[in-house]
């Protein structure tokens, strides 16, 4: 390893008496290691490179042949980048491109939950200022946080993570139980889509729908009920899918006709290198070409798309294969809008040709399912409803059939009509005593 770095040379020697050579060198304080003999009359030794000047002093006057084979070592190494200048000077320029670019943002990777759309976040992001080059010390992560908590009311938190040149932001969404303040315990129960009413169970409140009753979506179905003690409304609800397909299917089949174009990204910016493209139908597949060093990714990306020309071919379909397909796709789609509580009463298949000679499939199921959603009274509304309860008590008529009423209320009526009887008794006794 010594001898690496400080670089030796490899000697071939050709001649008679090659030993008396060797002895020469050894008197006259050269290093001479790894000899290996290649024949009768040629060796190979290693020479220490400030040995060097000793050894030409001491092969003068011989008639030996020597050659340098080869030239090891790290001086050696440097001598040959120095002489190409060229190339140490791109890598000098190429280190500090390399630095500099390091210093931006090249991709912004978004990760969103459903319900949050991801184009419109990436669109905010870039009017905060966080977009493909900008400095990454220049980010300010509190201010780009509170300008898209404030832009969406469905976010909770958002994280903004540095690695490299790419930033990935994660977008937490609110809890279902931190959007909705429950103010009262009062609520209205009201209808979340079209049905007729089956049964009532009104745990609490006032049912406004009795049996057999149509209603529509947003109609009150019990006012002023107790979220603790919530009624359930059944009703017979429908849903319908309807799927339509032709008996013949247009494909496009490449010719083997293709053009390429190239567009090429620095940063936010494209450049496209445009071709004529003169082909009526064709089909296009793009393809991203960028490097990337662990988590450093470098601001040039070259995507490549091959335009394929093509034709139409028309394809057609086996009538019962057409059948079973569309009817797989409205029974997904249906299995998709039908809630897990519903109960399927009843499934009806149609199946018909309209007049644009394209088969059409309706698919309609019955179901029985609790159409009942609260809609939660704040206190000002549920005070109000409890005043206008209170009074509809107090004007309560009451009623003429003994039967019906209360027992106390007919004793006080007993009691009001002896009271009179008394009274008119002792006003006849007065008039007769003034007589």
């Amino acid at each position: 390893m010594i001898s690496y770095i400080r670089g030796y040379y490899v000697i071939s020697v050709e001649g008679v008496e090659i030993e008396k050579f060797i002895n020469l060198l050894i008197r006259s304080n050269v290093k001479v290691y790894n000899v290996k003999r290649i024949s009768k009359t040629k060796i190979e030794f290693c020479v220490n490179r400030e040995d060097m000047k000793d050894l030409k002093r001491a092969y003068r006057g011989n008639n030996f042949d020597i050659k340098v084979k080869q030239k090891t070592g790290v001086p050696f190494i440097l001598k040959r980048i120095y002489k190409l200048k060229g190339m140490w000077i791109c890598a000098i320029i190429s280190l500090f491109l390399l630095i500099m670019t390091s210093q931006f943002v090249t991709d912004i990777y978004i990760k969103v939950p459903e319900g949050i759309n991801k184009d419109d976040v990436r669109k905010e992001l870039y009017n905060a200022g966080l977009k493909p080059g900008v400095y990454k010390k220049n980010i300010d992560r509190k201010e780009i946080r509170d300008h898209i908590m404030l832009e969406f009311n469905d976010i909770a938190y958002i994280s903004i993570n540095v690695k490299g040149t790419n930033i990935f932001v994660t977008v937490t969404k609110k809890a279902e139980t931190l959007k909705s303040t429950k103010d009262s315990n009062y609520c209205n129960i009201i209808a979340s889509k079209n049905g007729i009413i089956e049964k009532v169970i009104p745990r609490s409140g006032n049912p406004s729908v009795n049996p057999g009753d149509i209603v529509k979506k947003g109609d009150v179905l019990v006012s002023g009920a107790n979220t603790k003690s919530l009624p359930e409304i059944w009703a017979t609800t429908f849903y319908e899918v309807k799927k339509t397909d032709s008996y013949e299917d247009t494909i496009k089949e490449k010719t083997g006709n293709k053009k390429r174009v190239y567009t090429i990204s620095f940063y936010d910016k494209k450049y496209t290198l445009r071709r004529n493209i003169k082909y009526k139908d064709y089909i296009i597949e793009n393809k991203t070409h960028k490097l990337s060093i662990g988590d450093y990714t470098f601001p040039i990306k070259i995507e490549v798309s091959t335009f394929y020309e093509a034709k139409n071919k028309k394809i057609s379909k086996n009538k019962e294969e057409l059948k079973k397909e569309i009817s797989e796709r409205a029974q997904k789609e249906i299995e998709y809008i039908i809630p897990p509580s519903a109960r399927i009463i009843k499934v009806d298949h149609d199946y018909k040709v309209n007049k644009n000679n394209m088969l059409e499939y309706v698919l309609t199921v019955q179901t029985t399912e609790n159409i009942a959603h609260t809609y939660a009274l704040s206190k000002s509304e549920a005070e109000e409803y409890i005043k206008e309860s209170e009074k509809n008590e107090s004007e309560e008529e009451i009623p003429k059939n003994p039967d019906k009423r209360p027992i106390n209320d007919i004793r006080n009526e007993f009691e009001d009509k002896d009271k009179e009887e008394n009274d008119k008794s002792k006003e006849k006794d007065k008039n007769s005593n003034t007589n």
